[in-house]
């Protein structure tokens, strides 16, 4: 139990400074179709909330705003449509909240790191859904916190069905990963 109030701190100070130092942090997906992968961040995000509960770990979050304008995946055309009503619709929704809560030791990852469970509360698209992910302790100097999650973007209104013999139709299930490093203060 000490250890993952340890690394529920950990978590929170890493999520703090997120907002000081985007460039050593990520918000990152890939999205794939037939023809081609796109590897997308969003540049804009910050952590709008956090609680560690020691006596309850169970009961900790942390809460992140994703800026769905920030979105950039190399390609200036495709990153307009993505903000538009096809996909994002970021004039209507333009921001994504996602909560981390509720984390539960998984033991350890195959790199030998702390890992654990989490469920993330995601309002993306006007939807709200809860989906399962998990993060690790990737390093302790500098700090660095990863982790990731898996959704359908089917599931957030997003985009069309997946259609086999349309070579540009995008998969439904969608990674996404994030990279916290806590800079020395």
């Amino acid at each position: 139990m000490r250890r993952l109030w340890i690394s529920l701190s950990i978590v929170v100070l890493a999520a703090a400074a997120v907002a000081d130092a985007p460039q050593e942090s990520s918000i990152t997906f890939v999205a794939k179709n037939l023809l081609q992968t796109a590897n997308g961040t969003f540049h804009s995000w910050r952590i709008a909330n956090s609680r560690i509960d020691l006596a309850n770990p169970a009961a900790s979050s942390v809460e992140v705003m994703v800026d769905l304008a920030s979105v950039d995946t190399g390609n200036e055309d495709r990153d307009e449509h993505l903000r538009t009503a096809d996909f994002f619709e970021v004039e209507t929704y333009p921001t994504a909240t996602v909560r981390i809560h509720s984390p539960s030791s998984k033991g350890t990852d195959d790199r030998g790191r702390e890992l654990y469970a989490a469920k993330f509360s995601v309002d993306l698209h006007g939807v709200q859904k809860t989906l399962d992910g998990e993060f690790s302790v990737a390093t302790g100097d500098p700090l660095t916190i990863e982790g990731g999650l898996r959704f359908n973007r089917l599931d957030f209104g997003i985009g069309s069905a997946y259609r086999f013999w349309n070579p540009v139709s995008i998969q439904e299930e969608v990674p996404v990963q994030f990279r916290a490093v806590v800079p020395a203060h």
